[in-house]
């Protein structure tokens, strides 16, 4: 017979180890989905941000500039007037340079577009030509009259005119700045963001993880407690700080469990008187078999004991056990309708006597058949099997084998035994060695080979409790005559 051979440690530890990795699994994908929701917030805020800071820093660079270019031209107006203006355009032009670092051009132009005033005296008089280079930079800010924002590939610039206090135009000036310095600028910026996202996206990781097992930390107590109640342990509530919705519902589970146990206790209560009255019932009407039968001792008592042993033994499942030793007391329940004539013969039976006998099996199983209840079910297989033969020659159908059913079959080999083992109407208790002979010559053709084995091997153990049921003392055969198995 097959077995399941795994434990029931481990077969109850699966069910855990599933539902754990349930519990993991939705704990990860929930964390995932938050993460990704707080990191998309994040860059989002991020991409904006520095969009935001870009056009900030290059709204302050050309508000710095057009401050600086008015300055140098507020400056200026006056000395563009004078007879030697690079005499005092130079010194000032040199000094805001080292005074504004940022600043790589600081120039001062007559109203020709000459050089007035320059850090290198030596191109005073020229013609400035880099403004050819530079293109008018579309800006939001408010500029004067003819003052303008430039650009090329390498500064930024303003042009602010020279005007004088009665609105003569006297010349301009240009200041500008590497587009270097305003990306060094964004850069720093954009590290300095950076590393404040990465920080709120790690604090967002942490707070979000918290979250989720404080959110599903109430989930996972609910589990284990439905679990537990799924498995049958009904007094173990589900134990919930928590006075959300989550611990009301596990209020609710725990009185419903109480209930459930209390419902169970009165049903399995009701259930045992069930299976005491059906177990009553088939011992009285056994017993009443047995008495008509004549047949010595508690024989019904012995043959159910030793059914529910030889169960054991085959490793069948304890509720099987414990089914057989119920059902087994009505094997012969089929001779309620045998004669007393024939049921009480002390002499050999005539064929047709014999016929009548072998029919009890079938009567029996008629009795019983009728029932949906599991203990006389397998009473009436039991009644209807125990006189099968191994090689296909018993009744009353023939099977052979595993064909007939494993009741069947231990009930055979019990039955025979404490038939040749105690008194008869026909016949004297045999002695136990004749016994054990006889039922040996029929492994493999009477009796199941690998159950005959197992009943042999523990026969001390049959002999037990067989043995403080017999009543009286057993006769011995005068002869060692060999007789037939009993049918």
């Amino acid at each position: 017979m097959a077995t399941d051979k795994t434990s029931p440690r481990a077969r109850s530890r699966k069910p855990k180890m599933a539902s754990a990795r349930r519990l993991l699994s939705m704990k990860l994908v929930v964390s995932l989905v938050t993460l990704t929701v707080v990191t998309t917030t994040i860059l989002g805020v991020f991409s904006v941000t520095e969009k935001n800071t870009r056009q900030a820093m290059i709204k302050a660079m050309e508000t710095r500039l057009l401050i600086q270019a008015r300055h140098l031209a507020l400056l200026s107006t006056d000395a563009l007037l004078s007879d030697y203006p690079e005499l005092i355009l130079c010194p000032i032009v040199r000094e805001m340079l080292q005074e504004e670092n940022d600043l790589t051009i600081a120039v001062v132009l007559d109203y020709t577009g000459k050089i007035q005033g320059h850090p290198d005296v030596r191109r005073l008089g020229e013609h400035y030509s880099i403004l050819d280079r530079f293109t008018a930079m579309p800006s939001t800010t408010e500029l004067r009259d003819q003052e303008s924002l430039l650009s090329n590939e390498k500064m930024y610039a303003a042009r602010v005119p020279a005007q004088h206090i009665n609105g003569l135009v006297v010349g301009s000036v240009l200041v500008a700045e590497d587009r270097d310095h305003v990306a060094s600028m964004l850069a720093e910026n954009r590290h300095q963001v950076s590393m404040l996202a990465a920080g709120l996206l790690a604090a967002a990781a942490l707070v979000t993880l918290l979250m989720v097992h404080r959110l599903l930390a109430p989930l996972d107590a609910l589990r284990a407690g439905l679990a537990r109640i799924g498995s049958g342990k009904l007094d173990s509530p589900i134990v919930l700080k928590s006075r959300t919705e989550f611990g009301l519902l596990a209020d609710t589970i725990n009185t419903m469990a109480s209930q459930l146990e209390t419902s169970q206790a009165e049903a399995r209560a009701k259930e045992q008187e069930i299976i005491a009255t059906q177990s009553e019932v088939i011992h009285t009407l056994g017993e009443v078999v047995e008495s008509r039968s004549h047949e010595t001792g508690n024989h019904i008592d012995r043959v159910a004991e030793g059914a529910a042993q030889m169960a054991v033994l085959a490793e069948l499942p304890l509720e099987e056990c414990e089914l057989l030793l119920l059902a087994a007391p009505m094997h012969d329940v089929g001779k309620i309708g045998v004669p007393d004539a024939i049921l009480n013969k002390p002499g050999k039976l005539t064929d047709e006597e014999f016929a009548t006998m072998k029919s009890h099996s079938h009567l029996g199983y008629q009795i019983l058949s009728q029932s949906k209840r599991p203990i006389l079910k397998a009473a009436a297989i039991v009644a209807h099997e125990h006189h099968e033969r191994w090689d296909g020659k018993g009744y009353p159908r023939g099977l052979s084998g595993e064909d007939i059913h494993i009741y069947g079959r231990i009930v055979a080999i019990v039955d025979v035994f404490d038939a040749l083992t105690s008194d008869r109407c026909y016949r004297a208790a045999m002695p136990l060695e004749k016994a054990l002979a006889i039922m040996a010559e029929g492994r493999g053709t009477q009796f199941d080979p690998t159950l005959l084995d197992l009943f042999m091997d523990n026969l001390d153990c049959f002999q037990e409790f067989m043995e403080s049921q017999y009543a009286g003392s057993r006769k011995t055969l005068e002869s060692t005559q060999e007789e037939p198995i009993p049918v």
